[in-house]
């Protein structure tokens, strides 16, 4: 009866920690390191695009996100970052996005929904979402 006591304990245990993702608590500063498979920096839409992605940052706190990346453009040299800021919400590995408001340019990034594995988090963002012209960003705690 102890052991049959002790399993229901630990299953439970277990399930309530199953949304905070593989390593607890989703929390914290990620860093961004690559953009569409390329390392910082880096231009994610090769010739085409106008800008260069030097860094950003994810920060992930309490039930609110804030999203600073910074760039350069191709033609001007001018170097310039756009934020964001909104809250998310965790089930299991998936890491949704809602934005509400935004700095810098204050251009959207249009953040689809994130995968969290370990200490890395990857999201889609920009353009009109799955199908269309997304970046794939890859950040790390």
């Amino acid at each position: 009866m102890l052991r049959a006591i002790a399993l229901v304990v630990a299953l439970t245990t277990v399930s309530s920690c199953s949304d905070q993702g593989p390593n607890g608590d989703v929390a914290g500063t990620y860093d961004l390191v690559s953009e569409n498979g390329k390392p910082l920096p880096a231009d994610p839409n090769d010739v085409g695009g106008c800008c260069i992605t030097l860094d950003g940052s994810l920060t992930l706190e309490g039930a609110s996100y804030h999203l600073a990346i910074s760039y350069r453009n191709k033609n001007t040299s001018a170097e310039f970052m756009n934020t964001e800021d909104g809250t998310f919400s965790q089930s299991g590995n998936t890491v949704t996005f809602v934005r509400t408001g935004g700095g810098g340019l204050g251009v959207p990034f249009l953040l689809g929904a994130g995968t969290v594995t370990e200490d890395q988090l990857t999201v889609p963002y920009g353009d009109e979402g799955p199908g269309s012209n997304q970046i794939i960003a890859i950040f790390r705690r």
